[in-house]
């Protein structure tokens, strides 16, 4: 099974041709499968039209949008593909329009997702929302719900939503999902931001696919805002499993980056903007 990843929205480029390439605090990724093309994130909105035109991505071509969770920094391009595409299949998880907030800045902000369904499926978003492991096309496979079991990963304290009362509350982001893409050389896992923590999403990736070699691991890690015994558990597991990719993007954060690139040499590799990966 032969997948061509591009990487569509991120925090930064690296990339000097085609000229005119744009960076934005958000996350996409475009898979060409034997199954046909789909989008995994939109970015943050900014970004997204621009960067497809320049890489010669055509959306009218896709045949579904998968989201890792509810935040606006990877939900918010999707008004300006479903205008250009139509009718679509989006898949993502029964909380995606729950309500997330952040504190990160000091201040409270709303940042779920910018656009209310209802005005996303009259553009033509037919949204298919579970909660379990959900194979999207062969090979393709939305990892469900993860359960965290990682004592190391207790999530980011500054990400909020709302209880029943109406009170704040640690967000739990159940809606957090990875892709996990089987292919001829292992096992890749792409994630949005990994909010269920990078451990608990790759036991769980190996328990409901059977497959225990990770040839690559791609996306957002969140270890920007991890713990030094979260980040030691975290490149120890890597090492353990002698991963041969390990591409960061987003969340992951400079400091995240700087240590999996020390760790892992040459086997890491910036998951910027323009980035193409072959599997």
């Amino acid at each position: 099974m032969t997948i061509h990843l591009t990487i569509l929205c991120e925090n930064s480029v690296d990339r000097v041709s085609p000229y005119g390439l744009l960076g934005e605090h958000g996350f996409s990724c475009h898979l060409q499968t034997p199954a046909g093309d789909y989008l995994f994130d939109t970015g943050g909105g900014m970004t997204i039209m621009n960067n497809a035109k320049l890489m010669g991505i055509d959306f009218k071509k896709l045949k579904g949008i998968m989201f890792s969770h509810g935040h606006f920094d990877h939900t918010g391009g999707l008004k300006q593909v479903l205008e250009q595409t139509g009718h679509i299949p989006i898949y993502a998880h029964p909380d995606l329009f729950s309500p997330h907030f952040s504190k990160n800045s000091g201040k409270l902000h709303n940042i779920g997702v910018p656009w209310p369904q209802k005005e996303l499926e009259e553009l033509g978003a037919e949204f298919t929302f579970f909660p379990n492991p959900y194979e999207v096309a062969p090979g393709l496979l939305l990892s469900g719900d993860v359960p965290r079991v990682s004592k190391e990963e207790t999530g980011d304290p500054n990400l909020l939503s709302l209880s029943e009362s109406g009170e704040y509350v640690t967000d739990p982001l159940h809606d957090d999902l990875s892709l996990f893409i089987n292919t001829d050389k292992g096992l890749v896992i792409l994630l949005g931001c990994a909010h269920a923590g990078l451990l608990n999403i790759i036991d769980h990736a190996i328990k409901v696919t059977g497959q225990k070699k990770i040839y690559m691991v791609l996306g957002g890690t969140h270890l920007k805002f991890c713990s030094e015994e979260q980040m030691t558990a975290t490149l120890n597991r890597l090492e353990e499993l002698d991963i041969d990719k390990i591409g960061a993007s987003h969340c992951t954060g400079l400091r995240g980056a700087r240590m999996l690139a020390e760790r892992f040499g040459e086997r890491f590799f910036s998951a910027s903007v323009g980035i193409e990966i072959d599997i």
